[in-house]
């Protein structure tokens, strides 16, 4: 007969749902000489600004010469570098056993993914759309995210899982290649899923998404924006949307928000493609007199309550844009966290529950910046 103690509460059952945080060797910072090969000797490129998917490459490139058990896998990432091109050189940096070109099967990448990382490695398997998830979810939530739980911490499947997503691109796609759809992940316990928006941002959560796998043994998602990868403008051409690479011990910890602007008469709260989109809403608005801040979530679950409504904090009103489906999106989750927690008018604005289509109308189903601004009006003048 069992004697041991039987659990009895949710808090004991869920204790397991985040795996106790191992002791990791410390690694040295990589010396000039070693990053000045790896860069290709154009050191002074650093300080030059960048778009998000080159930021996301150099970062990859400072996080695998620092911590020599980090593997990179999935279709095209090797020899093509990747088919926007984040993964360029990395082959050529460090080798064909670092930089594995996989079969074009996701089950593959991540199966590939768990075994290594059952075996002391922190891998980052990239699924090269969102849609192709979805072939393969089972493998995060049945078998990577479950293991700790069932294991009591015992074992664990530590990765970052980069995945290429969200909507918006032109003239490519449809919806196997244009995908909105996150319900999936933020349906499974245990998992972090993290969304940048700008370069800067994306290399310093990147280097905190190593560091929670590396040190606390999480399998974190880590989804990067595809119409985002190439943006170098905000208004016109401006350069507002590129940046310089971020010093390599500068991170953005799990949880935290990012806020532009401190105006009291509107908070538009986004992330990704929204957050750019906000971002260039927030000019008209401010022709019109309304005074507005928008916050990048940046981390999309756990979702950051605190950090959220600390953000909100003084504004009269809340905007969520989300990008993602009506139903089953985001903005579930927002608008419920702020209806509970505040007493301002709220409104949202979605993607149509609808895939995303190919050709001249690849964004008709998704929030723009016209439809953000008609929002922000109609919220702040009461006319919606």
């Amino acid at each position: 007969m069992v004697q041991r103690p039987r659990l009895k509460t949710a808090r004991e059952v869920m204790a397991s749902l985040v795996p106790p945080p191992r002791a990791c060797r410390p690694t040295p910072r990589p010396d000039t000489k070693a990053r000045t090969a790896a860069f290709g000797g154009r050191m002074e490129a650093l300080g030059e600004p960048q778009i998000l998917s080159r930021l996301i490459n150099w970062t990859l490139t400072d996080l695998m010469l620092e911590h020599r058990e980090i593997v990179l896998m999935g279709e095209d990432v090797g020899r093509k570098g990747g088919v926007y091109g984040v993964t360029q050189k990395l082959r050529e940096r460090f080798g064909p056993d670092r930089v594995i070109d996989t079969l074009l099967d996701e089950q593959s990448i991540l199966g590939l993914a768990i075994g290594m990382a059952h075996n002391g490695f922190i891998p980052i398997p990239e699924i090269q759309f969102l849609a192709y998830l979805h072939n393969a979810e089972d493998q995060i939530r049945g078998e990577a995210a479950t293991l700790p739980f069932f294991s009591n911490g015992q074992y664990t499947n530590p990765m970052v899982v980069r995945i290429a997503g969200l909507g918006y691109q032109k003239g490519f796609g449809g919806h196997f290649h244009n995908d909105n759809s996150l319900a999936v992940l933020r349906d499974i316990p245990g998992i972090i899923l993290a969304c940048p928006s700008h370069g800067a941002d994306a290399a310093r959560m990147l280097r905190e998404c190593v560091r929670l796998a590396r040190e606390e043994q999480r399998v974190v998602v880590f989804l990067e924006p595809i119409a985002l990868y190439p943006m170098r403008d905000l208004h016109g051409e401006d350069g507002g949307w590129i940046s310089v690479y971020p010093p390599v011990d500068e991170v953005i910890p799990l949880g935290e928000v990012g806020v532009h602007g401190s105006g009291e008469d509107l908070a538009i709260v986004s992330f990704g493609n929204g957050y750019y989109l906000s971002r260039q809403s927030g000019q008209r608005l401010a022709a019109e007199g309304i005074r507005t801040r928008v916050i990048d979530m940046r981390w999309l679950s756990p979702l950051p309550c605190d950090a959220l409504m600390e953000a909100v904090r003084g504004a009269q009103r809340i905007l969520v844009v989300d990008e993602t489906r009506r139903s089953g999106g985001i903005a579930e989750a927002l608008m419920a966290l702020f209806a509970e927690r505040t007493r301002v008018p709220l409104a949202r604005l979605t993607a149509e529950d609808s895939f995303i289509a190919t050709g001249p109308a690849y964004a008709a189903t998704l929030p723009s910046a016209e439809t953000i601004f008609e929002a922000a009006l109609g919220l702040v003048r009461g006319t919606k």
